[in-house]
């Protein structure tokens, strides 16, 4: 059985209370008397309050509240309120006077207005055909006791007794409260709470009913006030608040098929009095209705056969359904810690874009604080936000590179999601361009190579037409006088020297030993000369290596680009012109022409 911690808790206290209200209010017209059972009829709306506060704060914790009955059951109790508002100014003030049908139509407002909470309550949770039944085997019921009622009251009662309109308000609220209760007894869960409720609100509409019909047709047996049918009516008010108080994170309950295919036999009391009334008299009829009420029976049977059958399929289905979330509870239990630990932060995202698992590496990188996520943060906007422009790649706000996989959730080829797993590449990407950076510059000076010379060739601008091969003269001499390191420094020097003068459509590379290469560009091989004089110069100036002065200069071998020609022979034809200007006077330049 369910349990009802909130049920039990309070309404034996509530119970108590009513109790002595009732007992305070009968056959007692004192002053002190009246006054305890105010101070107690306002101390219960109080607590009412209190249950009602305490619901609507627990189910605004959940993610699809359902507040609207709260609100409703509040407004409720307000017209509660007012009814003994009213009962109050009567029974303690001599000069204002309230008309008694006024807080009878707000005692009803009030117990109508929290019925239809309670149908808004269930109202999604029932099928349309469960609640068509429920509508019509309620109606017979309060036609049958109406027609019941009306015969034996036209009997005993005189017929010029007139009370309109608290008559009509006496027929109206009897007949409309009995036919929501049964309604709401057929419709509502088979709880045992529930069921008490239901019992409570039958009880106080049959205790006001048989006084407000006393009251109306029999004006000198009932003197006076009776005031413990709103003080039961609120006790079931009660009761209903705290049992769905109990069952508000409970989910949809269960909704057994309630059997009433005992309602038809109703019809076998009018048939006798049809009988007895007439007298033997039309008996085709009466045999008729025999033989229908014989079918009905059979019927009856059958259907409860039927019912039979099909709640124990139910309870098969339950079974099996039960050991099927049991097994998907063990799987979820098998895959989830693979999940929770994986290295790679791993998001999962609903179908709308809604991120909402985080695993724990996840949780480090966004962020969140569990592996449920409420409320994005503001690294996973930045995530969300940064895909939609690459969504192979993601570069968080620490400059950490991560590749991003996309794994589509599908259920029963639907979509319904996706994990994303980001793979950190940081120190990857970091090899590569230590790698590729390696592959391309020269180890000892840092700029670029003969592959790098080679990759620039093939995306060469067409301003660059010229290309010019330097060689270092008396290179030889300070390695073998100051040794290599001297030699070194003089490389590197060397570098750091072209490097700063160069301009923007310029490049310079190491070929290898003492050999530079020199991308230019020039209108004119005067402009050329001219260049070549300035590096020239730049390079024929001193180099202080550890307190001693060393003296290197270059010769340059420039060749102009021809068309069709590729990197090999551009190389070759600066390589002769380097070494003809070589072998002949040095710290010079020659220009390659095709005469050569």
């Amino acid at each position: 059985m369910q349990q009802s911690p909130y049920f039990t808790r309070w309404f034996p206290s509530l119970l108590i209370i009513s109790l002595i209200l009732i007992l305070f209010s009968y056959n007692q017209d004192s002053f002190t008397t009246h006054a305890v059972e105010q101070v107690l009829e306002y101390l219960s709306f109080l607590l009412i309050a209190a249950f009602i506060l305490m619901a609507y704060k627990k189910e605004q914790q959940l993610i699809v509240p359902r507040r609207k009955f709260w609100l409703i059951a509040f407004g409720s109790l307000m017209l509660s309120l007012l009814a003994s508002i009213f009962e109050t100014i009567n029974l303690f003030s001599s000069t204002l006077s309230v008309p008694t049908y006024f807080s009878l139509i707000c005692f009803s407002l009030s117990h109508y207005l929290f019925l239809v909470g309670l149908f808004y309550r269930i109202v999604s949770q029932k099928s349309f055909s469960q609640h068509l039944l429920a509508f019509i085997d309620a109606l017979i019921i309060v036609v049958f006791l109406g027609l019941a009622a009306f015969h034996s009251l036209s009997e005993v009662t005189d017929a010029a007794v007139s009370t309109f309109p608290y008559d009509m308000i006496v027929i109206v609220n009897t007949s409309l409260g009995l036919f929501v209760f049964f309604y709401f007894f057929f419709i509502q869960e088979t709880h045992w709470v529930s069921r008490t409720t239901l019992t409570l609100l039958f009880l106080s509409l049959f205790i006001r009913g048989m006084y407000e019909v006393s009251a109306v047709y029999f004006p000198d047996f009932t003197a006076q006030y009776l005031v413990f049918s709103p003080i039961l009516i609120r006790l079931a008010q009660s009761a209903a608040i705290l049992w769905h108080l109990d069952h508000i994170t409970e989910g949809k309950p269960a909704s057994p098929i309630v059997q009433r295919t005992w309602l038809p036999l109703l019809a076998i009391p009018l048939f006798l009095h049809y009988v007895i009334e007439l007298e033997g008299k039309k008996f085709d009829v009466f045999i008729i209705l025999l033989l229908l009420i014989i079918r009905q029976i059979f019927i009856a049977r059958q259907h409860t056969m039927l019912v039979e059958k099909l709640t124990e399929r139910n309870e098969q289905l339950a079974t099996r359904i039960e050991h099927r979330i049991q097994q998907i509870k063990k799987s979820e239990q098998q895959v989830l810690p693979l999940f929770a630990s994986h290295p790679d932060p791993i998001v999962r995202f609903s179908q709308n874009e809604t991120a909402t698992y985080a695993n724990l590496a996840a949780q480090v990188l966004f962020k969140t604080s569990s592996l449920s996520i409420e409320t994005p943060t503001n690294p996973l906007l930045h995530l969300q936000s940064s895909l939609h422009l690459n969504p192979q790649q993601y570069l968080d706000e620490r400059n950490r590179q991560y590749d991003v996989t996309k794994i589509p959730i599908q259920i029963n080829s639907k979509s319904v999601g996706h994990f994303l797993v980001l793979h950190d590449v940081t120190e990857q990407k970091e090899r590569q361009q230590r790698i590729e950076y390696h592959a391309f510059h020269d180890v000892l000076t840092g700029i670029g190579n003969r592959r790098a010379l080679e990759r620039t060739f093939l995306s060469l601008k067409s301003s660059v037409n010229y290309l010019a091969l330097l060689d270092l003269d008396g290179f030889k001499l300070v390695n073998d006088t100051y040794g290599h390191e001297a030699g070194d420094y003089v490389l590197i020097e060397v570098a750091r020297r072209m490097n700063h003068e160069l301009e923007a459509d310029e490049s310079i590379y190491r070929l290898g030993g003492d050999e530079f290469a020199l991308l230019t560009s020039a209108e004119d091989e005067f402009s050329l000369r001219r260049r070549c004089k300035h590096f020239l110069h730049l390079l024929r100036r001193p180099y202080v290596y550890k307190g001693q002065t060393l003296h290197v200069s270059a010769s340059i071998g420039v060749a102009p680009f021809f068309e069709n020609d590729d990197l090999e022979s551009w190389l070759k034809h600066a390589d002769l012109a380097m070494y003809r200007i070589k072998n002949r006077e040095k710290n010079d330049i020659a220009v390659y022409h095709q005469d050569f």
